[in-house]
C-alpha cells in the first residue's frame, strides 16, 4: 500500500521558520536571567583564585566592569599585585610590592587597552549590545565545537576584535568563549547572584592545552563602588 502525504504539508515543512540571530541571543539571555535584571547591571565584581596548569602557584584575581567599557583587573601572587585598568580614555598597568609598599605604573599598549574595553562590553551586555557599543553580531548558524552540537555567533568589535560565543540550541546555556587568537574559555558549573546565573568554574585553554582554572567565590550584581578606582594614579 502507498503512503501518501498531502502536497500541502510537503509545502509547509519545507517553510518552517530559519533560526534567527535574535532567537539564538534571546534564548541565551533568558538562561541566564529575566530581561529587567539583564537591563538592569550597571556594574559587576568577580573574586576567585586561578590556578595554572603548570604547577605555578595559584593567585588571587578580582575583577570589576562598570558600563560602558571600563574594567579593573587585579592579579595578587605572594607580596606582588599586578593591576590592570582601562577606563574611558586610557589603560594602566600598576605593579606593587605589598611588604615594602612601592609601586611603579605605566601605561598600556592602545591594542591592549581595546582588548580590555571589547572584553568589558563581552561581559557587561550578556550577548545583546546597543548601537553605541559598536558591536556587530552575526548568526554563523549550528556547528559542531569540541563534539557538541552548539549555535555559532561571531562578534565583532571596533578594530577587528572578535568573540565567537558557541550556545547550547536547546537551552541557550553558553558553552565556550573563543577569541581570534584561538583561546577558548568555557564555562563550568553554576552560581545564583539575584536571580541570575554565572558560571562556577572559567576553564582556559589555549587551543586543546589548557592553561588555567579560575574559581570564582564571590559574584556582586551592581555593588557600590568607591570613586577613582578607574582612574590613573595620580603622580605616575
Amino acid at each position: 500500500m502507498k503512503i501518501l502525504i498531502p502536497l500541502i504539508l510537503l509545502i509547509g515543512l519545507g517553510s518552517l521558520p530559519a533560526k534567527t540571530l535574535e532567537d539564538v541571543i534571546s534564548k541565551a539571555r533568558a538562561f541566564v536571567g529575566p530581561e529587567d535584571k539583564l537591563e538592569a547591571i550597571d556594574v559587576l565584581f568577580y573574586q576567585g583564585i586561578l590556578k595554572p596548569e603548570n604547577g605555578a602557584s595559584d593567585r588571587l584575581i578580582s575583577l570589576l566592569l562598570e558600563k560602558p567599557a571600563r574594567q579593573r583587573l587585579e592579579i595578587t601572587q605572594g607580596n606582588s599585585r599586578i593591576t590592570m585598568v582601562v577606563n574611558d580614555s586610557e589603560g594602566f598597568m600598576t605593579e606593587e610590592n605589598l611588604d615594602t609598599g612601592t609601586s611603579r605604573t605605566v601605561a598600556l599598549p592602545l591594542d591592549q587597552v581595546r582588548l580590555f574595553k571589547a572584553n568589558a562590553k563581552e561581559n557587561l551586555y550578556f550577548f545583546r549590545f546597543p548601537a553605541s557599543a559598536q558591536v556587530r553580531a552575526k548568526y554563523l548558524g549550528e556547528q559542531q565545537f569540541r563534539g557538541e552540537t552548539v549555535d555559532a555567533v561571531r562578534y565583532l568589535h571596533p578594530n577587528g576584535i572578535v568573540f565567537f560565543r558557541y550556545f547550547n540550541p536547546e537551552t541557550g546555556d553558553l558553552v565556550a568563549t573563543q577569541t581570534d587568537t584561538d583561546t577558548i574559555n568555557v564555562e563550568k558549573g553554576e552560581m545564583r547572584v539575584d536571580g541570575l546565573r554565572f558560571g562556577k568554574e572559567v576553564l582556559s585553554f589555549e587551543g586543546d592545552e589548557q592553561v588555567h582554572t579560575i574559581t570564582f567565590d564571590r559574584v556582586q550584581v551592581n555593588p557600590e563602588i568607591v570613586d577613582g578606582l578607574f582612574d590613573y594614579p595620580e603622580g605616575s
